[in-house]
């Protein structure tokens, strides 16, 4: 029993090991403000499966997604790995960390919330010191002095809000769509219970705030756009 559990799980990371990398593939937008910059929604499709399959899972499921990236067409070097791997592996790992001690709306609200500003922060800090190592040392587009000075001045003003609406975005797709991609895989069997989709009170309120978040972070990119 446990050996086909074990199984059913592994498919399941595949299979969203497999769709971050289309998403990421095929939703991959570069904003005119930055060059060095990305925006997609992979980092969504990997929390939906770190509410499903746990803490752990996220942190296996976004390497992958990232090295797959990396090795295929990616242009951004060791940079962009590391760069999406901690973007989806901070967003991720503390969505579902938080959500599997608060099983509840309240939890979900909460988890999405504290993963959006740990993500933010987090991309901060790489982006201070890791973005002006690429700018400088692989892409030599300018000297390393310059690249830091560049770097620092554009922090408030298009990496902050780049790096909260992009995680914003992320939470906002996948509170639309955690519970009929739950229910697709229950259906499959590759993720346990009850297969019917239940729409009550909670899923009103997640698809509400969900909806406000999405359209907040699309001003906010229009805005810095």
């Amino acid at each position: 029993m446990n050996n086909k559990t074990d199984l059913k799980k592994y498919i399941g990371m595949g299979i969203f090991s497999a769709l971050a990398f289309v998403v990421a593939l095929v939703c991959n937008i570069i904003p005119p403000v930055a060059g060095f910059l990305s925006l997609d929604a992979k980092d969504s499709v990997i929390a939906i499966a770190s509410f499903v399959y746990g803490p752990v899972s996220a942190v296996v499921i976004s390497f992958i997604a990232a090295f797959i990236e990396f090795i295929t067409f990616s242009t951004t070097g060791w940079y962009g790995f590391v760069m999406n791997f901690a973007s989806s592996a901070v967003f991720s790992l503390t969505a579902s960390l938080i959500y599997k001690r608060l099983r509840s709306l309240n939890g979900a609200l909460i988890a999405f919330f504290a993963a959006v500003i740990a993500t933010t922060g987090v991309m901060l800090l790489l982006n201070r010191f890791v973005t002006p190592i690429y700018l400088f040392d692989y892409l030599g587009a300018m000297p390393e002095q310059v690249a830091k000075d560049y770097v620092i001045s554009i922090l408030p003003t298009v990496l902050l809000p780049f790096n909260f609406a992009k995680s914003l975005l992320n939470s906002s797709i996948a509170m639309l769509l955690y519970k009929p991609a739950v229910s697709a895989l229950r259906k499959t069997g590759i993720a346990k219970g009850n297969a019917k989709m239940e729409f009550n009170k909670s899923s009103v309120i997640i698809i509400s705030v969900g909806a406000v978040a999405l359209i907040s972070a699309l001003v906010i990119l229009l805005i810095i756009w």
